[in-house]
């Protein structure tokens, strides 16, 4: 599906960004940035000049400005943070040294067989933030929207456009600029004939070569449109079981699908620390962990949340201590992992956390190491899933703001249940069918999280044997009591509360948890120098949780 990442017509500098086409550097006239020019040669100069029959070489910076200068357009955002627009179309280069000299260097060598080193395109690009420069806004994203909600994809070498509401993609009359890291493969599938083409159950093909989690595979659908909407609230998609479970193909295949790049489709080495996860989110749309075997860092998973949120990517030049460029941008994650990984409580909300189903008991009966064994899907069969992803974010970029929610849900959910409701009437004809599989999984995590937490535990316990109909009132130290006799019985004593200041930190902990579960639990002041705690049913169904 991605056997030519490069745009038809644009030659390639081996690392994923676009050049403009040789005919765009006619034979140039150095003339003006030559030594001639300025004066500083002497009448011997001249005359060996004239004799040997060659012009003078201009100092490589001033090389290196004036291919730019023929190339491309410099155009600053409204941040203040400068682009170079190419002339014949593709990505725009940020003007960083350090993400742009292999590019430069390229066409340096390829149309005036020069070398330039990185000092000499770190001086051009200094000289370069001085010139005059033109306003544009700037996409970045799989898919980007401008100021009318037309959405666009870098598609087959061409920018193609989902006008507002619409599903189908037109070519626009004009480019919009847009951003990708160098280490991204441009999307291109193949064409391919007769009614498939554009079967949107395409996308089922996936099944045929990696294992899905079991009544899981509307999610994963769901996601993957969600991945290609960055402007919509991104999840962490967290896949844990076996190693021979199939975790890994299945990333792969999702990865590959929703964001293609040149190196490193899957991250194994885990972050230790912020600024790694940002470097890894400068080359990545969506960032791909496999295996963490050792957890995340609190930092780290904050980071993460903030990403997932949207969040600005600084960009510090190398000897800089100032920011020089910045990015603002939705980033999703990919992760596998024995058992959960995901602990901080904020980004535990905006997780999809999925168990793969045992090698012994996938969907052949075989085990999955001797039926998974496929890297990732043929070109044609890779083909048609993409095309039916695109079929499916057609339908959910036309239909998103008109989808209602009837029933209550985690407020970073709304994005992708409204996609999954779009998904699952296409596939299967109705929405319900998203809905029986969200609601199954939120009932399965809800419990596993409960179970971890004693007295969320307790709560669920005290009001579902009391059969408690209405919210009830007391102080904490009569809580403490009360939920001491509901006390799960594998809780040690290090665990529990050991008087009402400490189970009021346990309530706080609890009520995201309880309130997921149709369940309030908040503080109602004091009375006195007692806290007074309120804990029931909320009135609304629980059946959805």
């Amino acid at each position: 599906m991605y056997d030519n990442p490069y745009p038809l017509n644009q030659p390639s500098t081996g690392n994923g960004a676009c050049l403009p086409h040789p005919s765009a550097y006619p034979q140039m006239d150095y003339q003006a940035i030559s030594s001639e020019s300025t004066g500083l040669h002497n009448s011997s100069q001249q005359r060996s000049f004239y004799r040997v029959g060659r012009p003078p070489k201009p100092c490589k910076a001033n090389l290196i400005r004036q291919i730019l200068h023929q190339a491309y357009r410099l155009v600053a955002d409204p941040n203040g943070v400068y682009f170079l627009v190419p002339n014949f179309g593709g990505p725009v280069l940020m003007l960083e040294a350090e993400m742009i000299a292999p590019i430069i260097k390229h066409i340096a060598a390829s149309t005036n067989n020069r070398d330039v080193s990185d000092q000499n395109v770190r001086d051009a690009l200094e000289i370069i933030r001085g010139d005059y420069s033109d306003f544009a806004t700037i996409g970045n994203g799989r898919t980007w929207l401008d100021n009318y909600d037309n959405r666009y994809i870098a598609l087959n070498g061409k920018v193609m456009m989902l006008p507002p509401k619409q599903e189908n993609m037109i070519q626009p009359e004009l480019a919009y600029p847009y951003w990708h890291p160098a280490n991204s493969r441009p999307f291109h599938t193949m064409y391919i004939q007769g009614h498939s083409a554009m079967d949107l159950s395409g996308v089922r093909i996936i099944e045929s070569y990696v294992p899905i989690p079991k009544d899981r595979d509307l999610l994963i659908y769901t996601f993957m449109v969600l991945c290609l909407m960055p402007e919509r609230q991104q999840l962490v998609l967290e896949l844990t079981g076996e190693l021979k479970s199939g975790m890994a193909q299945l990333q792969d295949v999702i990865k590959r699908i929703v964001d293609p790049v040149i190196k490193e489709n899957a991250i194994r080495d885990t972050p230790p620390k912020v600024r790694d996860v940002d470097q890894k989110a400068w080359r990545h749309h969506v960032l791909n962990l496999e295996y963490v075997e050792d957890g995340l860092s609190s930092a780290v998973q904050r980071r993460m949340f903030e990403l997932l949120c949207k969040s600005r990517l600084e960009w510090k030049a190398i000897g800089c201590h100032e920011i020089t460029s910045s990015l603002a941008v939705r980033r999703a994650f990919l992760l596998s992992s024995l058992e959960p990984v995901i602990t901080q409580p904020e980004l535990v909300e905006l997780t999809l956390s999925l168990e793969m189903p045992s090698p012994s008991t996938d969907k052949t009966g075989k085990a999955s190491s001797q039926c998974h064994t496929q890297e990732s899907l043929p070109g044609e069969d890779q083909s048609r899933v993409f095309n039916a992803l695109l079929g499916l974010l057609g339908k959910a970029h036309a239909n998103i703001d008109q989808v209602v929610l009837d029933r209550r849900v985690p407020e970073g959910w709304h994005d992708l249940c409204r996609i999954g409701m779009i998904v699952a009437d296409t596939l299967t004809g109705s929405a319900e069918a998203f809905w029986a599989q969200y609601e199954a999984y939120r009932n399965e995590r809800l419990c596993e999280m409960t179970e971890e937490e004693p007295i969320a535990k307790a709560v669920v316990e005290y009001l579902r044997i009391n059969g408690i109909t209405e919210a009830v009132e007391n102080p904490a130290g009569v809580w403490l009591a009360i939920l001491t006799e509901y006390r799960p019985t594998w809780v040690s004593d290090s665990q529990w509360p050991r008087e009402a200041r400490g189970l009021g930190a346990a309530f706080k902990r609890a009520a995201p948890l309880l309130d997921a579960q149709g369940i309030t639990c908040y503080s109602n002041g004091k009375r006195g120098s007692k806290r007074h705690w309120v804990i029931g049913p909320t009135g609304l169904a629980m059946q959805h949780f």
